[in-house]
């Protein structure tokens, strides 16, 4: 990983940092009890997300990575660049990928829009099936509104980790592509 130098380093830090965080928030759903990790810290993640994966992108489509890696003819290129990462960072993404994907799976079905007012804890949804069609109150139970809280927290934690892994993944092959074409290291795409 030598072609990780100056800006591409950081960011790649800054992405994978990003990234942890957010899988360790959302692992903390899972723990027993009230939900522990700040909302507004989700929330923060959640939106971080979206000028690193442009950013991320931008590498890519600047460095020339994207058009090495992407595409229907450059299927087999995408393969061999992944099985060139070192054993950790293979180890890294797969965790990231997998623990995010059970998180989306776990928190699918408890994940509803909570609300908690001075009447108690419910959810709302809309009923199609009435005529005319109108919105439905559900009340919930307090272990009930934490429990669909912490799924639906779950979930706004486990898709950006998804988009931060693939983020960083693109910054490390942007650093490949940009270090092959200016000679300072070895070409790997």
């Amino acid at each position: 990983m030598e072609e990780l130098r100056g800006g591409y380093r950081v960011l790649f830090w800054v992405v994978s940092v990003l990234c942890g965080v957010d899988l360790l928030c959302m692992a903390s759903t899972w723990l027993p009890g009230a939900y522990t990790v700040p909302e507004w810290l989700v929330i923060g993640l959640c939106l971080a997300m979206f000028p690193a994966f442009f950013v991320a992108m931008t590498c890519s489509l600047i460095s020339g990575a994207a058009a090495q890696l992407m595409g229907s003819r450059n299927a087999g290129r995408l393969g061999s660049y992944v099985l060139l990462l070192p054993r950790a960072l293979k180890f890294a993404y797969a965790g990231a990928i997998c623990l995010a994907a059970l998180g989306v799976a776990t928190g699918a079905g408890t994940a509803q829009d909570t609300k908690a007012d001075a009447s108690g804890y419910y959810y709302t949804y809309w009923d199609r099936t009435a005529n005319p069609q109108h919105s439905v109150r559900v009340e919930l139970t307090e272990p009930a509104y934490f429990e669909a809280l912490k799924g639906q927290l779950r979930i706004f934690s486990a898709i950006p980790a998804v988009l931060l892994a693939s983020s960083s993944f693109l910054v490390l092959a942007s650093a490949s592509a940009s270090a092959g074409r200016t000679g300072t290291a070895p070409e790997f795409l």
